[in-house]
């Protein structure tokens, strides 16, 4: 399938071995400066000293394209109890804080989707091992 540039809702399906279910994350293509903010994010250098920051940018980032979660896969307590929250506003389990939730109770799940989507995506593939042009175009 072609990539869609401008997206504005992709989704993330996660393993989440924590909770023992699958849960599915919202978030948007991030732009060119979104990207380079993350590259410039990710190792600092202070004099002969050369830190990473992995976890601190795909948080960072992650939050920023995160753009909702899937209906059903996320609960959060409420007066003690367990009550289910989404990221719709038409839902009746609509939470205007949901995102707040996520960063704090679901770091390492915005943060697997930070990675996911800034570590990852793009791979050299060799001439030999390249699909055929418009294999990926079906009808056509």
């Amino acid at each position: 399938m072609p990539r869609i540039i401008g997206s504005e809702r992709n989704e993330l399906i996660i393993n989440d071995t924590l909770a023992g279910c699958q849960v599915g994350l919202y978030y948007r293509m991030p732009t060119t400066k979104e990207r380079q903010g993350y590259l410039n994010a990710v190792v600092k250098r202070e004099r002969n000293k050369v830190t990473m920051h992995h976890a601190e940018a795909r948080m960072k980032y992650g939050l920023e394209i995160l753009v909702g979660i899937r209906d059903g896969d996320f609960m959060r307590l409420h007066n003690g109890a367990p009550v289910a929250m989404s990221s719709d506003p038409s839902s009746p389990d609509y939470c205007a804080g949901w995102k707040e939730e996520m960063e704090k109770g679901c770091g390492d799940l915005v943060m697997a989707l930070g990675g996911v989507v800034f570590d990852g995506g793009a791979e050299v593939v060799s001439p030999e091992d390249a699909e055929p042009e418009n294999a990926s175009i079906e009808g056509e």
